[in-house]
């Protein structure tokens, strides 16, 4: 009778656990290219010499969609973000119409690169279409051509104390073709960012020189951006502990004509768009020029969260009015 009465068991446990018996394997990735750009009433914000021009929801079915921590313009009215997870979003600027937006591995899936991930920084050249990408853990640049192929990478030693969280999280190509990286995390007391101006191509280029710029009010610099021929502008973020996690963003200058080995530059806030604006973790940012005038676009990094979303948001900036609001 114990026989029989073990062998019942068996067959018994065997019924309610059947994932012991049958292996399911799990189903492929969805990695359909396309994204989906819907408008947001987001109402008339204004900061400062900012004004709310638009605003956006980037949508993607792929899995492989979000985690966009970088921006920049391309020919033909389209923009280039690029995610820390190796892909990149192009698309048409949502104020114009144009073909859809997709989604794809950024470079070739297998490209003799040791690095592929964490870009945080876009910068392009208009002339050439060369475009550098800033990345963060092996604290490298990494160069792309006009087909947004890669075209070689370098480990930059003197990053190599930025630490694995803090590398060209910033990074910016200037009119005369030197190259500026800011580190993320303050390297000294207070707002003290560490710098490094490039003389040309970082991947050509001899060791870069440093400087230090100061961050006010706790921000960290996430992006850089070419305001205009003698201002940069550098997107900035706060962490508000709450629950879910919320960010501050502001935004910055500096003048072109104050970088200068050695220095230490004070960024000068120009606005903190506050809750009239829509809140997200904004980390890419690129500048548009045209008849209309002047625009600041930013895009936000959703980090894989449930709770967060891509945003795009467009502002228009009176670069006239310097109060800080």
């Amino acid at each position: 009778m114990r026989p029989r009465r073990l062998l019942l068991g068996l067959v018994l446990a065997a019924g309610l656990a059947p994932s012991l018996w049958v292996r399911t394997d799990p189903p492929p990735p969805n990695v359909s290219p396309f994204a989906q750009i819907r408008p947001l009433d987001a109402g008339n914000a204004i900061a400062g010499p900012f004004a709310l021009a638009g605003a956006w929801r980037i949508t993607g079915e792929s899995d492989f969609f979000g985690g966009f921590s970088a921006l920049t313009s391309l020919p033909g009215e389209r923009m280039l973000a690029a995610s820390d997870g190796g892909y990149k979003l192009v698309f048409v600027r949502p104020d114009r119409r144009g073909a859809p937006a997709l989604l794809s591995r950024f470079g070739a899936p297998y490209d003799g690169e040791k690095v592929a991930y964490d870009l945080e920084s876009l910068t392009r050249d208009p002339d050439s279409g060369l475009i550098w990408g800033g990345y963060e853990g092996s604290n490298a640049v990494r160069r792309f051509g006009p087909d947004l192929l890669p075209q070689g990478f370098r480990a930059i030693p003197e990053m190599s104390d930025w630490g694995d969280n803090s590398g060209a999280e910033a990074f910016v190509r200037l009119p005369d073709g030197r190259f500026l990286a800011l580190e993320e995390s303050p390297s000294g007391r207070g707002g003290a960012h560490s710098a490094l101006l490039f003389a040309g191509d970082p991947l050509r280029s001899p060791s870069p020189d440093r400087l230090v710029v100061e961050i006010p009010d706790g921000y960290r610099p996430v992006d850089l951006a070419l305001g205009d021929d003698a201002r940069l502008l550098i997107l900035l973020r706060r962490l508000v502990i709450s629950i879910p996690p919320d960010f501050d963003t502001a935004i910055a200058s500096i003048d072109i004509a104050d970088l200068e080995p050695g220095i230490r530059i004070e960024a000068d806030l120009l606005a903190k768009l506050g809750s009239a604006f829509p809140s997200d973790n904004f980390e890419g940012m690129t500048v548009t020029n045209d008849a209309y005038g002047t625009h600041i676009w930013l895009v936000s990094d959703d980090n894989f969260m449930s709770y967060q979303s891509t945003l795009l948001l467009k502002l228009r900036w009176n670069q006239r009015q310097k109060a800080r609001e």
